[in-house]
């Protein structure tokens, strides 16, 4: 089916159920009763250092009232040069809600809380996720969101404020090309701006493979930040 093809009970549109940008997350992915699995490759390509790559894997549902639920499992490969090994991170879940079915609000307006128990402590991470098409084929999205790592005495809390965006034109049933562009501010101390392609290719009804690069455009960014994601749609 062409991905514009509206589906489910949301009436939302095929695209919106696949992961169309790695940064940027758009609606709920899950119609009632469905499940996907998503397997994470997060690299981070530091100015003075080996790269570390954050892998995590991901299990959605569709809980129904426009509601999902994500779980993951998190493990990462860092250390100094020579000594880099694979670590378990922990576990985070997140809940996402939709404020109306698709096309009723300007932006597809939804909600995102995300809760972290990694490495030891944990934090949360609340978004506010738009996005919608942008002509025939033509997707957009757009996120702002914040990031407090909460420690069990609060001597010391981390801040982060974020913004994504992202836009994709749909090439044809397998294949979309786009870029994506973030923001991030570091409880005011640095400033990262990152921005750069993106692609996805759907392999079948059931798999895709998604794909973006992102170079950082400032001292304060990393060298670059790269996304690989694997779905699995059962």
């Amino acid at each position: 089916y062409p991905l514009q093809t509206r589906v489910g009970e949301y009436n939302q549109p095929l695209w919106s159920t696949l992961r169309m940008f790695p940064s940027t997350r758009v609606y709920v992915m899950n119609p009632p009763g469905s499940a996907m699995y998503e397997k994470w490759f997060d690299i981070r390509d530091r100015r003075n250092g080996p790269a570390q790559i954050r892998m995590r894997d991901e299990f959605t549902f569709g809980l129904g009232k426009r509601l999902q639920l994500d779980l993951y499992s998190h493990t990462v490969y860092d250390g100094k040069e020579g000594e880099q090994d694979f670590d378990w991170r922990g576990f985070s879940f997140e809940f996402r809600y939709a404020l109306a079915n698709w096309g009723k609000l300007p932006g597809n307006p939804t909600i995102y809380w995300e809760t972290k128990m990694l490495d030891g402590g944990w934090g949360i991470e609340p978004k506010l996720l738009l996005g919608d098409q942008l002509g025939k084929n033509g997707i957009w999205g757009l996120n702002l969101i914040y990031e407090g790592n909460v420690k069990p005495t609060r001597e010391e809390q981390e801040r982060e404020y974020a913004g994504t965006a992202s836009y994709g034109y749909i090439l044809n049933k397998d294949l979309t090309l786009g870029a994506s562009a973030m923001y991030r501010n570091n409880d005011g101390n640095s400033t990262e701006y990152y921005i750069g392609p993106l692609l996805q290719y759907r392999f079948n009804g059931h798999s895709y493979l998604t794909l973006e690069a992102m170079p950082g455009l400032t001292q304060s960014s990393k060298a670059s930040r790269s996304t690989i994601i694997f779905a699995y749609r059962f």
